[in-house]
């Protein structure tokens, strides 16, 4: 093979790798956004990796262990399947969640159900405030 062709060759596995790396990101939707809309941008961000999206679309008490998986799983895919709305500014979510389960066991590999608390903030934004297995 000549020297021409193997840098060609290289040079298309190089960018086939920069492709395949770079994951789209989620793009943060406005204060306005309905709470079904700021849900969905976190689960699309939270298959997608991206534990950075989470704190900018909750509130402080949205954590490890009140709710917050990223980090401590995998999430391949996700279904909202309902919500109830005890007050006007209250929202709960059921979600159907595949994930890779974690070490420490208590989330389990596979489907499970998880529900998402939503409160509207004074700023009219909607944010996630807790999450679990129960609502």
């Amino acid at each position: 093979m000549d020297r021409c062709r193997s840098h060609r060759i290289l040079e298309l596995v190089l960018v086939s790798v920069l492709v395949v790396g770079c994951q789209p990101t989620v793009a943060l939707p406005p204060d306005s956004a309905g709470p079904d809309v700021v849900l969905d941008a976190y689960l699309r961000s939270l298959v997608a990796g991206d534990c950075d999206m989470g704190p900018k679309l909750a509130t402080s008490t949205f954590g490890r262990g009140n709710g917050e998986l990223c980090g401590d799983t995998d999430v391949t895919a996700y279904r909202i399947d309902g919500n109830v709305q005890p007050s006007a500014d209250e929202v709960v979510f059921s979600t159907i969640l595949t994930t890779t389960g974690d070490n420490g066991q208590s989330i389990p590999a596979g489907e499970m159900i998880w529900f998402y608390s939503l409160m509207r903030q004074p700023n009219g934004a909607w944010r996630i405030t807790g999450g679990g297995t129960g609502p």
